[in-house]
C-alpha cells in the first residue's frame, strides 16, 4: 500500500514536468495554465479510480461508501438499498468535515482535510491535493447558500448508486433501484462512471453525487446535482474499470445549469432547446451500472 502511495505521487511529480513542458511550448500562458491544470485533475482522477479499486480487492469486492455523513466515515446503511432486510456497517471513502475533536464543522480547509483522512481511501491515497481539482476555487470564500462555511475543498465525489446511503425506500431520486455493492454486480465498467468532479455552491460536496430516475417521461432538464464546468466546458470522469475520460458538454441548458448553480447555490432546470439532451443522455447510459430492479419506475433509459 505504501508502494502504490510512492508510485502515485510519482505520477504526480511527472505529471507536473508535463504541465511545465506545456507551459514552455504553448504561446498563450493562460491557455498553458489551464492545459496543465486540467492533466493534474485527470491524474488525480486517475489516482482515486486506483484506489477505489484496491481497496475492494482488499474487502472481497465491496465497494466503499459513496456518503460523506459520519464524523469517523463509518455508516449503517439499507441493504439491500430496494428493498431492505437490514443494516450493514460501511465505510464511505471519505468522513464529514470536522474540527480536532470530531464535530462537525467546516470554517476552515483542514476541517475538510480531517475527514479525508478519517475515510476509507484514504490508506490508499494519502495526499489531500489529489482529492482537489487546482482549477477548483471554491475553497477561497464562504459558501454562496452558507455563509458561515468554506465553498469546497474536495472536488471529486461518487455517485449513489455506488454503495450510496440508503434507508427504508431510500432517495427520491430512484438511484436505490440500481445500486451496486461489489465491482463484479457491475455492467460493463469500462463504460460506468464512478467518480464525477462536483463543484457545488452550497458548500463541500455533501454526501452522494445523485440524479433523479424516477419519471413517466424521459426529462427535458438536467435532474440531478451539478458537474463541473471548469476544464473549457467539459467535465472529467473515473470510470469502474480504473481509466478516466473527459466530456465536452453540447447543450448549452446543461452548461448553464452547471455554471449558475456554482453562482447561485441552487440547482437550476433549464429545459433543452429543440434537438438538445444528447448530454443527459450519454451521461444517464454511463451512469447506471446494472439493470434496474423491475417496477422501478424509472423513465426510459437510454440503453
Amino acid at each position: 500500500m505504501r508502494y502504490l502511495n510512492r508510485r502515485w505521487f510519482e505520477i504526480l511529480a511527472i505529471t507536473g514536468c508535463v504541465a511545465f513542458g506545456l507551459a514552455i511550448l504553448f504561446p498563450a500562458a493562460g491557455m498553458a495554465r489551464g492545459v496543465a491544470k486540467g492533466n493534474v485533475c485527470m491524474t488525480n482522477l486517475h489516482m482515486l479510480m486506483r484506489s477505489w479499486l484496491a481497496y475492494a480487492e482488499d474487502n472481497n469486492a465491496q465497494i466503499v461508501g459513496s456518503a460523506t455523513y459520519e464524523a469517523n466515515g463509518w455508516q449503517y446503511q439499507g441493504y439491500p438499498a430496494w428493498a431492505p432486510s437490514g443494516r450493514i456497517l460501511v465505510k464511505n471513502f471519505v468522513a464529514m468535515p470536522q474540527d480536532q475533536n470530531g464535530a462537525y464543522r467546516y470554517q476552515e480547509v483542514q476541517d475538510e482535510i480531517r475527514g479525508l483522512k478519517r475515510g476509507g481511501l484514504w490508506p490508499y491515497l494519502e495526499n489531500e491535493a489529489a482529492y482537489h481539482c487546482p482549477l477548483d476555487t471554491r475553497y477561497l470564500k464562504p459558501a454562496v447558500t452558507m455563509p458561515m462555511s468554506l465553498g469546497g475543498y474536495r472536488s471529486y465525489s461518487i455517485g449513489c448508486v455506488y454503495n450510496g446511503f440508503a434507508y427504508g425506500n431510500g432517495w427520491a431520486t430512484g438511484e436505490y433501484y440500481a445500486t451496486v455493492y461489489k465491482t463484479n454486480e457491475i455492467k460493463s465498467p469500462s463504460s460506468k462512471i464512478v467518480f464525477v468532479e462536483e463543484i457545488s455552491g452550497m458548500g463541500y460536496n455533501d454526501n452522494t453525487w445523485n440524479l433523479f430516475l424516477m419519471g413517466a417521461t424521459f426529462p427535458n432538464y438536467w435532474p440531478g446535482d451539478p458537474l463541473s464546468c471548469l476544464h473549457n466546458q467539459g467535465s472529467p470522469f473515473g470510470f469502474a474499470d480504473g481509466h478516466v475520460e473527459s466530456r465536452l458538454w453540447r447543450d448549452p441548458a446543461v452548461i448553464k445549469a452547471f455554471t449558475d448553480q456554482v453562482k447561485n447555490g441552487s440547482n437550476p432546470q433549464y429545459q433543452f432547446g429543440p434537438g438538445e439532451g444528447a448530454d443527459l443522455c450519454w451521461f444517464v447510459r454511463h451512469y447506471v451500472p446494472r439493470t434496474p430492479q423491475p417496477g422501478s419506475g424509472f423513465y426510459p433509459l437510454p440503453w
